[in-house]
């Protein structure tokens, strides 16, 4: 995991000590912290999320995701098109020092790279929730100040949580282009899949509930919304599809595995929302009819030079960033 310390011997002040010991209790960061105190203000806007948020200008082909290693910024490249970006231009703080972005490609919920067994997994070494926090806190973001903080996470996760079933991107794919097999609820193999009755809003807000109690105790002034993914496929559709180069249409008929961990994770989502008192922002509804499927997709397909050549496989595209972001906006104005 990625954590970050104190240097040897330093003495954390006491409201950032009690800020790590929060954190820590949400996720395994180790003692994680800056050496000097977040200004007491607050950022205006704050944003945690994975690689639906970061949209990031790069897809591990032509261009690696890891920062061109840059350790600091460990895959959080963001796209100036990200709905988080397109957010912050609508409430006047993009490019100001009132803008925290801590959106990272492979962040998750709480999944870590081993399992409490002990058990190494691939691929998941991405910043946590509670990570993610803890960075923006040492950059200052939560306080009195802070009118907004979003979080769009979950598909990235294992669950049940400490299993080793995550259907992140690469999992998705490979199913996806399983031409023998498909990608059925009733073909993925148990254990390599999540199981999807367990990804419930009850489960959901208990592996987020420290990190909110956090934000609304530090920010007590945020308005804390919870973002939902846009539309890949329509709720009862068994396909999935991804346009590669620009030129073919692949189509995978028996994709219901992979559109039913959305509609789970989309309905965990506005469940946890309601169960934390918090706001759920739906960004299905303005990004409907334009799936992978769809003759106007708003998502990206595969090194395809009619949208983005460099992108991550089925991320939003420039004009399903905006449909989200002022989804986002519209829900901070009726709440302000």
């Amino acid at each position: 995991m990625i954590s970050f310390r104190t240097s040897s011997g330093a003495v954390l002040p006491l409201r950032l000590a009690a800020a790590v010991a929060v954190l820590a209790a949400a996720g395994s960061i180790g003692t994680a912290a800056a050496d000097e105190p977040a200004p007491a203000e607050g950022k205006t806007l704050v944003v945690m999320g994975d690689s639906f948020a970061a949209n990031p200008p790069c897809d591990g082909v032509l261009v690696k995701c890891d920062g061109n290693n840059d350790a600091a910024s460990h895959e959080c490249l963001h796209r100036d098109t990200s709905w988080p970006v397109q957010l912050s231009a609508l409430m006047g703080v993009a490019g100001t020092a009132d803008f925290e972005n801590a959106t990272c490609t492979n962040a998750s919920i709480d999944s870590g790279p081993v399992t409490s067994t002990g058990q190494e997994v691939p691929g998941r070494d991405g910043y946590t929730l509670a990570q993610l926090a803890t960075k923006a806190a040492k950059n200052g973001a939560f306080g009195p100040r802070t009118q907004v903080v979003a979080i769009q996470l979950g598909a990235n996760d294992e669950w049940p949580r400490d299993s080793t079933a995550t259907a992140g991107a690469p999992a998705q794919l490979a199913c996806a282009f399983n031409i023998r097999q498909g990608c059925d609820t009733d073909a993925v193999v148990p254990g390599q899949w999540p199981d999807l009755d367990t990804v419930t809003g009850a489960a959901y807000a208990d592996r987020i509930r420290k990190v909110v109690d956090y934000v609304k105790y530090y920010a007590p002034n945020a308005k804390i919304e919870l973002v939902g993914y846009p539309e890949l496929a329509p709720e009862n559709s068994s396909a999935w599809c991804l346009d590669v180069l620009g030129v073919f249409h692949y189509v995978q008929p028996r994709g219901g595995a992979i559109n039913e961990l959305w509609n789970r994770i989309d309905d965990a989502e506005r469940d946890a929302a309601q169960l934390l008192s918090i706001d759920f922002v739906d960004a299905r509804t303005p990004t409907a009819g334009h799936g992978l499927c769809s003759t106007d997709p708003w998502l990206l397909g595969a090194l395809d030079p009619k949208v983005n050549l460099v992108g991550l496989p089925f991320h939003p595209s420039p004009r399903g960033d905006t449909a989200v972001a002022a989804e986002v906006y519209s829900r901070i104005a009726q709440t302000h």
